[in-house]
């Protein structure tokens, strides 16, 4: 593996992070798709900018409050001499993106020990559900949390010509899950009169989509449209006002492109498995009820 990703949580304070940690160079961009994001270091993955290889990509609870525990990936990496190389040492460019998980739970957020928590842990094997930046997020409250259903982390992969996709999803939407090929709802509640609706005003949805093509920082924004389409196939609404979308897109520079539309193809469904997944493989956390259980 090529990257290795970790998670820390407390259930009791219903919130966490996950670290990605990238072992070689590569090429990385973040498109914001959302009204109301939370980030750190996102300027960093824009075309035209020096760096263009991130270290790690943390994703986190605690809205705003959640970005300190950056502080501690960017600890850990130092420690091991990995980040861009300057004169006096190395600088670890790490990125990051919250969700709004504060009426979850305590009130609490991941501070910097987390992160470098979650470092420590990092491995191969995912793990997923209501875990890391996933313990604390929750889905389908277009009639407000009262109706919430529990979200989570979940992870999706293609094989594709063009080499492995994986994506990475936190679920903390306003809008409900759907199947993709049946449109059936799979978390969420029935919408009931939507002239007196009052919708949770804070919301998320964070993706991390790896590719092992050698594509250019343009070209992955351009593939940014094409997983937005893939999340707005199983999430609606999706990208709203009240929704701050963040989609991070990784080249691990292994392969060129021979054919766009299985690339394209291997996206949805990598997207959408990590979507159904992340609802699919959560537990109830704080008294939240997962998409299986009924009140």
């Amino acid at each position: 593996m090529e990257f290795l990703i970790g998670h820390y949580e407390d259930f009791r304070k219903a919130t966490g992070c996950t670290v990605f940690l990238f072992l070689t160079p590569n090429r990385a961009v973040v498109s914001i798709r959302g009204g109301a994001p939370g980030s750190r270091e996102l300027e960093t993955l824009s075309p035209g900018h020096l760096v263009e290889s991130v270290d790690a990509i943390v994703l986190s609870g605690g809205s705003a409050l959640g970005l300190s525990c950056s502080s501690g990936v960017v600890e850990f990496l130092q420690e091991r001499g990995k980040g861009f190389k300057t004169a006096r040492g190395v600088v670890p460019i790490v990125a990051q993106a919250v969700i709004y998980d504060l009426e979850v739970g305590e009130w609490a957020f991941p501070t910097p020990e987390w992160g470098y928590r979650a470092c420590e842990k990092a491995c191969g094997t995912v793990i997923e559900g209501s875990v890391g930046a996933g313990t604390g997020a929750t889905v389908g409250k277009i009639e407000g949390m009262g109706k919430a259903v529990k979200g989570g982390f979940g992870k999706g992969e293609a094989e594709t010509r063009e080499g492995r996709i994986w994506a990475f999803v936190v679920t903390n939407s306003l809008g409900n899950i759907y199947s993709p090929s049946s449109g059936e709802l799979v978390a969420g509640r029935k919408e009931g009169n939507m002239d007196f609706i009052s919708p949770s005003p804070f919301n998320t949805t964070l993706t991390v989509v790896i590719f092992e093509v050698d594509f250019s920082r343009e070209e992955l924004l351009q593939l940014a449209n094409v997983v937005h389409s893939a999340l707005a196939t199983c999430i609606r609404p999706f990208a709203t006002l009240y929704d701050g979308d963040v989609i991070f897109l990784v080249s691990l520079k292994r392969k060129k492109l021979i054919n766009y539309l299985s690339l394209v193809e291997g996206i949805y469904r990598s997207v959408t498995g990590a979507v159904i997944s992340s609802v699919i493989k959560a537990t109830s956390v704080a008294n939240i009820p997962t998409c299986g259980m009924h009140r």
